[in-house]
């Protein structure tokens, strides 16, 4: 099929799909791309803290991007631990540097990382990877992971679902209201019909309340006639909510280009993926003396130069230093 009947929106060329896939591969894993640069010494205080953020960003963005080019959902699917597994890295050197385990990961209050932390969840129930949610949580609930329980009521409506309702937090507090709470009312309503229309409501406002976001017309030329950041509109969200709902007919959400109804399709079809992970080794975290889970090479944040290659089941080192428990990394790049 051409990739024009393939793509899942129009705003997206070939050729641009093209070029952002090598400029993915060439600021994550070029000779002076981030991988590169967070295996070396640091070179001022939180430099390497600001590297692996933007590593997490780049892969989540060539995850979307991929999935709006057409590309097969089981691949996807695949791929969603890696970008996990980037976030978490991000956190440990957060809390290496604030010496702080309490500071999250995404922001709650800041409507960017808001959005992202939505998205990386929709996604996480629509890939049937549920396995990947109390991860994420670890990355926002802080200290014995109950320290910023309550944060945000709408997080805490999708945690439910993964942890249940007695192992969470009650709150009537949102962090972000527009376009948010009609996503809310839609989780807490009763009846499909009620569920429908709030996520109607949410859906006709997200992209227009969203227009304060980094990436909000980023598929339009600038006055140079360039485009650039642009990836793919989704609200992964709301097709998570259509199918924690269970919600049969979602048909009139369909007019919205940026509702991932051929998500949703396919993750009722593949309903029997959602107490199971994707075959192979599935964790690409590893904690000092556990066993290596994948014969590899691996780093860890906790040290400089770190990387090394281990065989499956080798017990993974501790370093004694100041930055806490060490964990253990699996690097993407398994060239020597």
């Amino acid at each position: 099929m051409e990739f024009h009947e393939i793509r899942r929106q129009q705003f997206l060329t070939q050729q641009y799909y093209l070029d952002q896939l090598k400029g993915f591969e060439e600021v994550l894993y070029g000779p002076e791309g981030l991988e590169e640069n967070l295996r070396s010494p640091e070179r001022e205080p939180g430099w390497h803290m600001s590297l692996a953020r933007g590593a997490a960003y780049e892969r989540f963005c060539r995850l979307l991007l991929r999935y709006t080019a057409g590309e097969a959902i089981e691949q996807l699917r695949l791929e969603l631990e890696g970008v996990v597994a980037a976030y978490e890295r991000y956190g440990e050197l957060i809390w290496r540097e604030t010496d702080d385990r309490n500071e999250v990961v995404f922001t709650f209050t800041f409507l960017d990382e808001y959005c992202e932390l939505m998205q990386l969840i929709g996604l996480c129930f629509l890939l049937h990877r549920r396995d990947l949610l109390p991860r994420i949580a670890a990355l926002q609930d802080g200290e014995g992971g109950t320290s910023n329980g309550g944060a945000d009521v709408i997080y805490e409506e999708f945690m439910i679902h993964v942890f249940g309702a007695e192992k969470r937090f009650t709150t009537e507090h949102a962090c972000q209201v527009r376009p948010y709470e009609n996503l809310f009312y839609a989780l807490t309503e009763d009846t499909p019909a009620k569920q429908l229309k709030e996520l109607d409501l949410f859906l006709k406002r997200w992209y227009k309340d969203l227009a304060g976001t980094g990436w909000h017309d980023s598929h339009k030329p600038d006055e140079n006639g360039n485009q650039g950041g642009y990836y793919g509109y989704w609200s992964f969200e709301a097709g998570a909510a259509v199918l924690l709902l269970g919600i049969e007919d979602d048909s009139s959400l369909h007019k919205y280009i940026y509702y991932p109804k051929d998500l949703v399709a396919w993750a009722r079809e593949h309903a029997e993926l959602s107490e199971q992970s994707p075959g192979g080794p599935t964790r690409l975290r590893c904690e000092a003396g556990q066993p290596c889970p994948r014969e590899g090479w691996w780093f860890t944040p906790a040290k400089a130069d770190s990387r090394r290659f281990f065989k499956q089941g080798e017990v993974m080192p501790a370093f004694g230093t100041d930055y806490g428990l060490t964990i253990w990394q699996w690097d993407e790049r398994q060239d020597t």
